[in-house]
């Protein structure tokens, strides 16, 4: 259009003096802006959106061919983790399902009608035997408040054993001699112990209920114990206890030991009465011990009539006890227990030595592990003498305060086959007894049991007063016996020792005064 513009002035001669340089740009400019605005009028063709480009763009880009292809899992998958306990494809589950069903008693039947009758149905939402029929599942409204706990428990079950990496049980080694450990709760100790992050609520629970024992015992001895005098936990005298074992297992720097001053060196030895699972606990998680007590040689004892041996253990020729009357004297059989963990290769039976079935294996470098299947008051006079300084108990959920299975009128703290004799002997060593329960209630049991019991009631002081124990399991655990019962391995704390009777003129002794301040000064105005 231009071009035709710029012919028409040069084709008319009366008309050449009209174009001027001037006029001649003028309409020139105008001709363009005119063809601009008709070309912006007329429709262009339409970007494609960014949208409909990706979808032509192929899955796999340049730098990227050394990456595996991310394929979707199929949404059964998500309901493998919490099937029915008797369709589990885990034969330990299935067998649990079925003593289960054996045994407990469908709570609709039980509660209005008192019928007892086992539960045979499988609850669909948890996968747990809850009542002995879906018409009574469905008509119970108390079901809802504990079916999320029970399937809690049903996929935490099945994910310990679907083979997955578990990097929530990779422990650290030894903690470095300028790094303090703080023992306030699970949290502050996996940060200041150096664990990798715990990120889900499920590998918390199954970190806590492995490390629960060790660190429990831990937590008590360490001189950064959350258990203080300040907080009310830890009384006058168990200040004297505690400041005797810890000056004993903290030395200047809480160096790792040589070969040499670790033969030289007395052991603190651990006595953990009536062990049963924490029996069966792989070496690696005691040595964990070992770790926040390196200036030490530590030797644990884990005595009572459930523990777990190895498979190829020594045992005595068979007898039987015959009381005054050429009888067969009543003793308690108890359950039998699992063989010692496979991941215990190396054992040295110790059959020679005790009397009793044992046997003894190395956690690591100072921490040794000794298994005794007998009660304690059969070996108890082997160990001696005791040393305050040196020795302590552990028991873990004993039972104190549950009737009796020998003598049901009585309590097991009461019952001389059980730990009626074993207390006393533990009181008379001077040495401090730490006791856990499962429970608010566990707890109230076994310390009201004390009361009334010859050689134990008036013969104790308190060392550690009853009350939350801040590194129990966080994992529920449910009874066989009734579905509807769940506590949590360890929940409580307390502790006693063998009262002491010190000799006094004219008040109290000077010794016995200067010691006090000691500790005060050591503990408690620092």
């Amino acid at each position: 259009m231009i071009v035709k513009v710029e012919n028409t002035f040069k084709a008319t001669g009366s008309d050449r003096c009209m174009a001027t340089p001037l006029l001649r740009a003028t309409l020139i400019r105008n001709v363009r802006l005119a063809a601009s605005a008709a070309a912006r009028a007329s429709p262009r063709p339409t970007r494609p959106s960014v949208s409909a480009l990706r979808q032509h763009i192929p899955s796999k880009q340049l730098f990227t061919w050394t990456k595996k292809e991310r394929t979707e899992k199929p949404q059964e998958e998500a309901h493998l983790l919490c099937p029915t306990m008797s369709e589990s494809p885990h034969p330990d589950i299935r067998a649990r399902a079925q003593r289960v069903a054996a045994i407990a008693p469908c709570p609709v039947c039980l509660d209005p009608h008192s019928q007892r009758r086992h539960v045979a149905f499988e609850c669909p939402d948890c996968g747990w035997p809850t009542h002995c029929s879906e018409l009574h599942w469905s008509e119970d409204p108390e079901h809802a408040k504990y079916c999320s706990r029970l399937r809690e428990v049903n996929e935490d079950e099945h994910d310990i054993r679907s083979g997955r990496d578990v990097p929530e049980l990779n422990f650290p080694g030894m903690q470095a001699y300028d790094e303090a450990v703080s023992f306030s709760n699970w949290d502050i100790f996996w940060f200041t112990r150096g664990f990798k992050s715990i990120n889900t609520e499920r590998s918390r629970r199954l970190a806590s209920k492995m490390l629960t024992y060790p660190i429990t015992i831990a937590s008590v001895l360490h001189e950064h114990s959350g258990l203080t005098h300040r907080n009310q936990r830890i009384t006058p005298e168990g200040l004297r206890s505690l400041t005797a074992l810890r000056s004993s297992l903290h030395t200047a720097g809480n160096v790792e030991l040589t070969s040499l001053e670790k033969a030289e060196k007395k052991p603190i030895r651990i006595f953990i009465l009536g062990a049963r699972s924490e029996s069966n606990l792989p070496p690696d998680i005691w040595n964990q011990i070992g770790y926040l007590f390196p200036s030490c040689v530590v030797q644990i004892y884990l005595i009572g009539p459930q523990v777990s041996l190895p498979r190829n253990a020594k045992r005595p020729p068979p007898d039987v006890d015959m009381d005054g009357n050429g009888q067969a004297s009543h003793v308690h059989e108890p359950q039998p227990v699992l063989p010692l963990n496979s991941s215990v290769k190396r054992t040295t039976d110790l059959l020679h030595v005790y009397g009793v079935p044992s046997y003894t294996t190395s956690a690591g470098m100072n921490v040794s592990i000794y298994g005794l299947e007998a009660y304690y008051h059969q070996v108890h006079a082997q160990f001696a003498p005791f040393d305050p300084y040196t020795d302590v108990f552990f028991a873990f959920s004993p039972g104190f305060g549950f009737p009796s299975a020998t003598s049901p009128p009585l309590t097991q703290m009461a019952s001389p086959t059980e730990w009626g004799q074993d207390i006393p002997m533990i009181l008379d060593t001077k040495c401090p007894l730490f006791v856990t329960g499962f429970s608010p209630t566990d707890v109230e049991r076994d310390v009201r049991s004390l009361d009334g019991v010859e050689g134990v009631s008036g013969e104790f002081d308190w060392i550690l007063t009853p009350g939350i124990n801040p590194f129990g399991s966080e994992k529920w655990e449910v009874a066989e016996f009734d579905p509807r019962v769940m506590v949590k391995t360890n929940w409580g704390v307390w502790g006693i020792r063998g009262k002491r009777r010190d000799i006094r003129q004219g008040g109290k002794g000077k010794e016995e005064e200067e010691d006090e301040d000691d500790f005060e000064g050591r503990y408690v105005k620092t």
